[in-house]
């Protein structure tokens, strides 16, 4: 099996099952690959005139749930980040 480099991932807070902070901060991948618990915001773009809620289709390229449709924004929370300033 090939070994992968995180060097250069974001890296995340992980968290206790709780949503704790536990002092640790990993690379994306290793969060994912690993199943720890960790932070995400997400932006939910709606219109009151027109009552519509805007969404996106995810990249067939994703990791995750590609090609599926999914809020207009969302990401993770890097470590040491707020949700506010992410969502920001």
């Amino acid at each position: 099996m090939a070994e992968i480099n995180h060097q250069d991932e974001e890296l995340l807070d992980v968290l206790t099952r709780t949503g704790e902070k536990t002092g640790i901060s990993k690379p994306r991948g290793l969060v994912h690959g690993d199943g720890d618990y960790h932070r995400a915001v997400h932006v939910w773009i709606y219109s009151e005139s027109t009552q519509e809620l805007l969404l996106q289709r995810r990249a067939d390229c994703k990791d995750s749930w590609p090609g599926l449709w999914d809020i207009s924004s969302a990401g993770h929370i890097s470590a040491g980040d707020s949700s506010l300033m992410t969502a920001r």
